[in-house]
């Protein structure tokens, strides 16, 4: 049973575009689905680009097989957002396998 292994809350993003009121195109974040993941952490660098600091993590998650995911959507996970790299259907588990990275911002 691997139920007690999906203990952490996750939400999902789903990027629109809208039209604002001068016509112009924009493109918003709208919560799309809330459910429980497990969580691992995969790694994680600081690194200095052009004289900045850039956190570079990555982290892999599990939700069930239901969880309507894509490779547009963005995850919130501890108060920060995630970029969805690649998704793995695992069908012998009952699960996705989702590889992201952080989004600095």
């Amino acid at each position: 049973m691997m139920a007690g292994q999906y203990n952490e809350i996750i939400r999902l993003y789903k990027s629109i575009e809208v039209l604002n009121e001068y016509g112009e195109r924009e493109i918003i974040t709208k919560l799309d689905y809330t459910t429980r993941a497990k969580v691992d952490n995969t790694s994680g660098t600081r690194q200095n680009e052009n004289n900045e600091i850039v956190y570079d993590h990555t982290k892999t998650f599990y939700v069930r097989s239901y969880v309507p995911i894509n490779d547009t959507s963005i995850i919130e996970f501890d108060d920060r957002k995630w970029r969805v790299i690649t998704i793995d259907r695992r069908k012998e588990n009952n699960d996705i396998r989702i590889v992201t990275e952080l989004i600095n911002e």
